[in-house]
């Protein structure tokens, strides 16, 4: 072959590798191209999914919020039911497809037990053989934690002699001498146990029997029931100047309320008075349920709003008054819902509840100068009401009730940090029912002002949200105490 067709064959083999190269270029341009499209599609894609995943959030948020105000909703309609309506045992529950789960409700924030962070012992734990073979283990180097709270048993009683200096003020010209700072003045018993007792009886609500053998099953001390009760009333003296004060700061208060309820002393009926503020809670224990008890705690004149329910014996006294909206709906509640109920009851029953729904929003939303200019209209829906021409005797009886009340149930209008319900008084005076139940009441007089004076001073000390036991150390402590010095031996 020659050296001019040598040539010819490379030109050609030249030009073929250029048209490839050509098309190698114009494909990897395309792809090129094509990639960028892609990319560009993909950057779109991205900030869609950036936007949408920020929707996502917004409306995970307002479904929170929905949720949560649903929760709301539902438990201020489950609340209103409990506060408004009594229970229909006869009801089948199965059915009730509006009732309220039991537990956490949905979207309420959940809750749990913190660990602790203080560590008073260690101790490591390891097998010795397997529990499911039995094989023999050997030891590892590695570890898990788990943190335990307990208590330790048998508890334990000290006892100690004190040997008190007696010493000689030469400013004074006097003998003076210390009290220790875990005892009262010519007590046998220390202060801690004197508060222990008073929280099982007062707290617990412990018959005095219980915490004999309390006493005696976990410290191994023997103080016999005659000695329990002498501890409170000794404890009652104690409070009493503390107690007055509660009767002057009910006294002073803008909004207070009352309530009463049986007790029995020696097998005997008397009553439980309770009387409290936002900042006290009162119980007295008297022999009449008459008006001259309200007039006794509440003063000569007295001054501010008394929530109450609609018993007479509050109606005489000279000051402004709100009358309990959930006892007047569950007395036209109870009739409306018989099978022999009129027409005329199942209306003024809806009517009531519609007013006072009404009512609740005006006295939570509104500014007291709103308020006030409503007052009057709702002065002549409750005239009207009165004035109605009913004829069947359930509704009768209850336009009876309100006509007894009047204006009365709007007084919350006029004032500020005035509730429609003595629901916060029921609450209270649950206690003393629940202990009447357990105790039967008291044994005497003496025991009686005991138990009223002594609880009045421990649930006031439990509205100030801090440990009882701190609140009534602090309050039995002498205030001279700080210049008491102890040496241990």
């Amino acid at each position: 072959m020659t050296i001019q067709q040598e040539l010819e064959k490379l030109r050609a083999e030249a030009k073929k590798l250029r048209q490839q190269n050509a098309t190698i270029d114009r494909a990897w341009n395309q792809q090129k191209e094509k990639n960028q499209r892609l990319q560009e599609q993909v950057d779109e894609l991205q900030k869609k999914k950036e936007a949408l995943e920020k929707k996502k959030q917004e409306l995970e948020k307002e479904v929170g919020k929905l949720e949560d105000t649903i929760a709301k909703l539902t438990g201020h309609r489950n609340k209103l039911a409990g506060m408004i309506f009594k229970a229909n045992l006869k009801k089948d529950e199965s059915k009730d497809s509006n009732k309220k789960k039991r537990g956490a409700q949905t979207g309420h924030k959940g809750h749990g037990r913190k660990t602790t962070k203080r560590i008073d012992q260690e101790k490591e734990i390891h097998l010795s053989h397997c529990p499911h073979c039995q094989n023999k283990l050997e030891e590892s180097n590695t570890f898990y934690e788990r943190i335990v709270e307990d208590i330790l048993l048998p508890l334990q009683t000290i006892i100690t002699k004190y040997k008190i200096q007696r010493q000689w003020c030469s400013h004074c010209q006097k003998e003076v001498y210390g009290e220790p700072k875990d005892a009262l003045p010519h007590f046998r018993f220390g202060l801690n146990l004197i508060i222990w007792i008073m929280f099982q009886k007062y707290q617990l609500r412990l018959p005095l029997n219980l915490i004999v053998n309390s006493l005696k099953e976990q410290y191994g001390l023997k103080i016999t029931e005659g000695g329990i009760q002498n501890i409170l009333h000794t404890m009652k003296e104690r409070f009493g100047s503390r107690y007055q004060e509660l009767i002057q700061e009910i006294q002073r208060s803008k909004v207070k309320h009352a309530d009463e309820t049986g007790w029995r002393i020696n097998g005997q009926n008397v009553w439980c008075w309770l009387f409290s503020s936002q900042k006290s809670i009162l119980y007295t224990i008297e022999e009449t349920r008459g008006k001259a008890v309200p007039e006794k705690i509440l003063g000569e004149n007295p001054q501010g709003v008394l929530v109450r329910d609609d018993y007479a014996s509050y109606k005489h006294l000279d000051m402004a008054q709100q009358s309990c909206w959930t006892h007047l709906l569950r007395n036209s509640r109870e009739p409306a819902k018989k099978k022999t109920a009129s027409g005329e009851i199942k209306d003024l029953h809806q009517i009531l509840k519609d007013m006072f729904l009404e009512l609740d929003n005006i006295v939570k939303n509104y500014s007291l100068e709103k308020r006030r200019i409503l007052y009057s209209a709702y002065q002549s829906r409750i005239k009207a009401i009165i004035e109605t021409n009913y004829v069947c005797a359930d509704a009768k009886k209850v336009q009876v009730r309100i006509k007894n009340q009047n204006n009365n149930l709007i007084t919350a209008l006029l004032y500020n940090d005035v509730p429609l319900t003595n629901n916060e008084a029921e609450r209270n005076i649950r206690k003393m029912v629940i202990t009447r139940k357990i105790s039967g009441g008291s044994r005497s007089n003496a025991g009686a002002t005991t138990h009223a004076v002594n609880l009045s001073i421990v649930k006031t000390l439990t509205l100030e949200k801090q440990s009882l036991i701190s609140s009534l150390r602090e309050l039995l402590s002498s205030s001279n105490q700080r210049l008491v010095l102890e040496r241990a031996e």
